[in-house]
């Protein structure tokens, strides 16, 4: 990971070192005390409390005695055990589905695909979102074994499997909302499609409401519990972005919008789109071992697959949540699509490997694809301790110039605050110096001490700049980055009076104090 430095970046950004700050403010800073450090934070518009920020802190424990590389080695063995955990939960699904256990053999086939896909992705630096906190992966590492436990629920109607059901659900969905349509758009439409296809009775109706009582329990004491939250004056939770008013949006659609925003989804996914189809086709012409066999597994991979991103894209483009040039970005919100690939592959998997050669063949070539995968990653070197180019020259500058504290746009602040060896603590703001208030705690912009002492101008107004903190005394660069110093501790103390004044309209405005 170190000896790649554009895969160490990403891996390694602002919005993965969110958990590793707030680890690091409650926990390692002199005087740290978790509840004086936590108030004043602002969150992440997703809570990511389960799996992300118990899976990420629990790591970080661990690794605590580790003087040298310690947050390098918690994020890789976070994503090692995110994708374990998302391969077992395929495999959990499946054993329940499917009401048989899977034998080593064909075990140990699945986990060698699934670490190849692991190695693939990881080597060619797409979707690496699914590997790192913060970022939506742990609601895919979850999914399945959230839909296991309901269908366990759906058989037994035991009442450990009910509290099993409604914890597990709330659980995920006040972490992260995007559970809530992952969950029921394919679990709840296959029900649909029974209902519709099979017995459309009133009975039936009644058995659909019976089963996901448990499930839509766990979603509104979640809800419940998350505006509670919200209410707090302790902790800032933004929420998620609110759709406008249905007759707002109509009047800003664009159709040429959602058209590149559909052809956008198609080209960023269409392998997996593709493979996913042509798993599908396959798994319908080869021969079940057994009559009566559930398809169950392999319609909701394809729903969660094909159906859900799409019903993702309609659904943003007519509460004007893609922008006005439709979406730009894809990966985290749509990581369905990855999953559902890797969910219907495995069913795959498992059905050719009744075929003894195929078996053998398969087995081979995910060997070796894991073993060449290792071998490129070890051909380019080892490396643990990540020391970012820029952040490597910062603090040489540091040691110049006695820089301590400073500004810095959003993409800047975690990266310094975790990998600089000369402890810099650059605050976040935004291009016209506003404050901003995810994932960083007010109380750093109220601070008179240490003043500010430098400003990087990249994302960040140079002109206000110098507005609020004087002529620098000295400019210097980092990768053609303007690096200003600055030694007016008025101008500074001036800065942070404005910041109060600031916040103290921002708490009013928000009912906060």
């Amino acid at each position: 990971m170190a000896v790649d430095p554009k895969l160490a970046d990403f891996f390694y950004n602002s919005d993965s070192l969110f958990f590793s700050v707030i680890y690091q403010e409650l926990f390692l800073k002199p005087g740290a005390n978790f509840l004086n450090s936590l108030n004043g934070f602002g969150w992440t518009p997703a809570l990511y409390f389960f799996p992300d920020l118990v899976q990420y802190f629990a790591l970080r424990t661990i690794l605590l005695s580790m003087e040298n590389g310690g947050w390098e080695l918690t994020h890789l063995s976070y994503s090692a055990f995110q994708w374990i955990l998302l391969l077992f939960g395929i495999i959990f699904l499946l054993q329940i589905l499917t009401k048989e256990k899977i034998s080593y053999e064909k075990l140990s086939l699945v986990l060698s695909f699934g670490f190849l896909i692991g190695i693939i992705l990881i080597l060619s630096k797409q979707d690496l979102f699914v590997f790192l906190p913060g970022f939506h992966g742990g609601n895919l590492a979850v999914l399945c074994w959230a839909w296991g436990f309901f269908y366990q629920w759906e058989g037994s109607n035991s009442k450990k499997s009910f509290i099993l059901v409604a914890v597990a659900v709330f659980l995920f969905s006040l972490s992260d909302l995007l559970f809530i349509p992952y969950f029921l758009i394919p679990s709840l439409g296959l029900h649909v499609l029974d209902w519709l296809l099979r017995e459309r009775s009133v009975h039936k109706i009644q058995k659909i409401a019976y089963i996901y009582f448990p499930v839509f329990l766990g979603i509104v004491t979640s809800r419940i519990v998350f505006q509670i939250l919200r209410k707090n004056h302790f902790v800032f939770f933004p929420g998620t972005a609110t759709p406008q008013k249905i007759g707002e949006a109509i009047s800003s659609w664009k159709w040429e919008s959602f058209f590149h925003s559909f052809s956008y989804l198609f080209k960023e996914n269409w392998i997996y789109l593709i493979l996913i189809i042509l798993f599908f086709s396959v798994l319908k012409f080869l021969p079940k071992k057994e009559e009566g066999v559930s398809n169950k597994p392999v319609y909701l991979f394809l729903i969660l697959g094909i159906v859900v991103p799409f019903v993702f894209l309609v659904y943003g483009f007519i509460f004007g949540l893609t922008g006005r040039l439709g979406i730009q970005g894809i990966d985290r919100y749509f990581g369905e699509i990855l999953l559902g690939f890797l969910g219907i592959g495995t069913i795959c998997i498992l059905r050719v490997s009744d075929i003894s050669i195929a078996k053998f063949v398969l087995g081979v070539l995910f060997f070796l694809g894991v073993l060449f995968g290792i071998y490129s990653s070890y051909s380019k070197g080892l490396g643990l301790i990540h020391h970012p180019t820029k952040v490597a020259c910062l603090d040489e500058l540091a040691d110049k110039q006695h820089w301590k504290r400073g500004i810095a746009s959003f993409w800047y602040v975690r990266p310094m605050r975790i990998f600089s060896k000369k402890g810099l603590e650059p605050d976040d703001y935004l291009y016209d110096l506003m404050l901003f208030y995810w994932q960083n705690n007010l109380n750093w912009f109220e601070r008179e001490n240490p003043p500010y002492t430098f400003a990087i101008i990249d994302g960040v107004d140079e002109k206000i700049v110098r507005q609020k903190l004087g002529e620098p005394i000295s400019i210097s660069y980092c990768d053609k980055i303007p690096i200003y110093t600055f030694a007016n501790s008025d101008k500074s103390f001036e800065f942070v009076k404005e910041n109060r004044g600031k916040i103290d309209i921002w708490k009013f405005s928000t009912s906060r104090y």
